[in-house]
């Protein structure tokens, strides 16, 4: 396994998997963590969850920022339930700052060694990228979990809600590896597993098992850890089959397919796409990882 830089790029407080993915990488000695950057809407509101989670992990020294809550061609994002938010009290800090800025900043402090993980919409990394062009000659790599190629939906959440900023991504002549839900829908939490969490008896599982109780109160679902194997790939690619392809995102239903769908094209690949996953090694290796925080 290879150690990365990584600022990850998240809508924590929605899906869940988002948290797990943060807790995840907390507890990888494979990470250095250098910034976490929130989107989507209400950004500054998902910025305050990752904050209370810096804060139990003792954390604080990681730079965070709140970043778009709109799409990149700035029209608004459309509303979503962040039912996490419940574990946050009065004492819990409120980040400030511009999350696109940290990611620019970040990248430039450490030329050909940060890795960016989105884990949500695109529209940070593509407003960024814009913002600063020289930026494809100084990121290392981006890992990103969207799209989806072969399963019955044709579009998938994070490209749906901004899929300009995923197109506008996906065509960046920068080396990236696509986590699609192709992949991501094999790897879920075991039941097994969170009685070892419950069991641990530290400050971040108790929190972990909060974020987890309240997206379960609203959505009563097993959670699928599409984000974090977007983590663990960035730092254990071997735990994907990856194939270079040419994607395309459709920007509107007169496209190739219906907006947001993420379809493969005739040209140079412009993406490393995982096509499979070996899913006990990674789910192992994520259970093992969640209980061993502070």
């Amino acid at each position: 396994m290879q150690t990365v830089n990584m600022v990850l790029d998240t809508d924590i407080g929605s899906d869940v998997d988002d948290a797990l993915a943060l807790a995840f990488a907390l507890n990888s000695p494979e990470v250095e963590l250098l910034g976490v950057t929130t989107v989507h809407w209400d950004s500054v509101l998902r910025a305050c969850i990752a904050a209370k989670m810096l804060r139990t992990w003792g954390r604080e020294d990681i730079a965070l920022a709140p970043g778009r809550s709109d799409r990149f061609d700035g029209s608004a994002a459309s509303e979503a339930d962040v039912n996490q938010a419940v574990v946050l009290t009065p004492d819990d800090p409120e980040p400030e700052g511009d999350g696109v800025a940290l990611i620019i900043d970040t990248i430039r402090a450490y030329p050909g060694e940060v890795t960016v993980v989105p884990i949500g919409p695109l529209t940070n990394i593509a407003a960024g990228f814009a913002a600063e062009p020289g930026l494809t000659d100084m990121v290392k790599e981006l890992v990103i979990m969207g799209g989806t190629l072969h399963t019955e939906r044709k579009v998938e959440y994070n490209f749906a809600c901004d899929p300009a900023a995923a197109a506008y991504v996906l065509d960046l002549p920068v080396e990236k590896i696509l986590v699609p839900l192709d992949v991501t829908m094999r790897c879920c939490y075991r039941q097994e597993r969170h009685k070892e969490l419950q069991q641990a008896g530290t400050a971040s599982t108790a929190l972990i098992g909060e974020l987890m109780q309240a997206w379960q109160a609203a959505w009563g679902e097993v959670p699928i850890l599409h984000d974090p194997l977007a983590v663990a790939v960035s730092f254990a690619p071997d735990l994907v089959q990856l194939e270079p392809k040419r994607l395309k995102v459709c920007t509107s239903d007169e496209d190739v397919g219906v907006t947001g769908q993420c379809v493969e094209v005739a040209g140079a690949p412009n993406v490393q796409v995982a096509l499979d996953v070996d899913v006990a090694r990674f789910e192992n290796l994520f259970a093992q990882r969640l209980i061993a925080g502070p």
